[in-house]
């Protein structure tokens, strides 16, 4: 660290960094739970709501426009307000989907519990652009998405492993035999699955209660109306003032940006939540060893952040964000062909290492997209500029879901497929970027500091 950002971190309003650090600690404990909802959870939803997951896509889209929703209210109610209501949300309805076996209260629970996670990944980018000093923000946005990677791998890893050994006391087997079982669920028999399935149950239950310690976290922040309005009284606004602030989201730098993440978000949802079943029921690769390699992709986004700041300055902004996207795609190719690549150890091995790359490569500059996501424009647009995103999200997850679900998951090879189809998204994608970005503000970054500054 430089002694430029040692005196900006002695001079940080101590409010400020107060919040930081709290939402530090929330979020690491949201990685821990979605460490569990990314691999476990969606494993124990292909067997109890199979149409779910087939369709997996069109439900994270109503959890996307949900997500539009409530981010926008952060402009009324600020950080702490919201905070405090996520944690019990995702607590009851992730219970719910263990509780009950209605695949239609299942699906509504999921959708409601999930959005309710997918909050915290919305809120930060709008409390570091307020709470954080201009001349560490990029290093900021990379250390809270460390921290949350770091227990998000820690308990990717223990959910496998912590799955295996609550079957093995159900079902009463040793714990080889129980791992062995879990490579093929679908050659269970009815009282095997049930054991299995309820080694999840378990599973997620710990996970909901453990939610409530972020409730208990967020009770200490403390926000004024200044942190997330230009405006302390928001009621002297006209409808026709919030018209035109709301107008100006409509322009090159959002539309373009708003164009590219959808691009790559639809290639990305292809592929990137079906890993563990393209893993387990594609490849037939073992469910303990299958949370192995979810670990060292969860690894290998951690080692990615860390490159952010140094690829922003050496690259800019757009030419980073864009170079990661492209070095995934001859990863993808391979991945498309998992079951030509050896058997065993050897085809564990060599997936896992591809996985890690492509992860490795996709995750480098993402906190230079948060970033440049929330400078691209004013304080007042964030929550709105976050929720049109969202909306696009919605939007790509419509296309993906019914992609998925009328046609490209009708068989198993569809899992395999799917590489080849976002490889081919991200290349246009990153081209559009390059082409109609770079030029003018890849070092977009670089100049929002400098105006901070001035």
């Amino acid at each position: 660290m430089s002694k430029e950002e040692q005196e900006v971190i002695k001079n940080w309003n101590p409010r400020y960094k107060r919040n930081v650090y709290i939402y530090l600690a929330i979020y690491a404990i949201l990685g821990a739970v979605t460490g569990i909802t990314n691999d476990a959870a969606l494993s124990y939803y292909r067997i109890v709501a199979p149409q779910l997951v087939s369709s997996l896509n069109i439900f994270n889209a109503a959890t996307a426009i949900l997500m539009s929703l409530v981010i926008t209210t952060v402009h009324k109610f600020g950080y702490r307000k919201i905070l405090l209501v996520l944690p019990p949300l995702t607590a009851i309805f992730m219970a719910l989907t263990c509780i009950t076996h209605n695949q239609a209260v299942i699906m509504i629970a999921y959708t409601i519990s999930w959005t309710a996670i997918g909050i915290y990944d919305l809120m930060y980018p709008l409390m570091w652009t307020s709470y954080v000093p201009s001349k560490i923000r990029t290093k900021m946005f990379s250390v809270v998405m460390i921290v949350n990677l770091v227990f998000q791998t820690i308990c990717t890893f223990l959910g496998g492993e912590a799955i295996v050994y609550f079957f093995s006391l159900l079902q009463k087997v040793p714990y080889s035999k129980a791992s062995a079982l879990s490579a093929k669920p679908e050659l269970m028999s009815s009282s095997v699955l049930n054991n299995y399935t309820n080694a999840y149950r378990i599973l997620l239950l710990i996970t909901a209660a453990v939610t409530m310690f972020a409730f208990i976290l967020a009770l200490f922040i403390r926000d004024l109306p200044q942190d997330y309005r230009s405006e302390s009284n928001e009621k002297n606004k006209s409808r026709a003032d919030k018209a035109k602030m709301y107008k100006k989201l409509l322009n090159e730098k959002t539309i373009m940006w708003i164009i590219y993440i959808a691009g790559v978000q639809l290639g990305a949802r292809l592929i990137a939540v079906y890993v563990p079943i393209y893993l387990n029921n594609y490849l037939h690769i073992p469910r303990d060893v299958t949370s192995i390699i979810n670990t060292f992709v969860q690894a290998a986004m951690f080692i990615g952040y860390f490159f952010a700041p140094f690829l922003e300055k050496k690259l800019g902004a757009i030419v980073s964000v864009a170079a990661g996207t492209l070095t995934c795609v001859p990863v993808m190719l391979l991945l498309a062909n998992g079951r030509h690549l050896g058997s065993g150890m050897f085809l564990f091995v060599l997936v896992g290492i591809l996985l890690f790359l492509r992860t490795l490569l996709a995750n480098a500059t993402m906190p230079i997209q948060q970033e440049v996501q929330m400078v691209i424009v004013e304080k007042d647009l964030r929550p709105a500029f976050t929720a049109v995103v969202q909306i696009a999200y919605a939007v790509v997850g419509v296309i993906d879901g019914l992609f998925t679900g009328l046609y490209l998951f009708n068989t198993t090879d569809g899992y395999a497929n799917a590489y080849y189809i976002a490889a081919v998204i991200y290349v246009i994608a990153s081209i559009l970027l390059l082409v109609n970005f770079a030029k003018k503000y890849n070092r977009i970054l670089e100049n929002s500091h400098e105006a901070e500054k001035d």
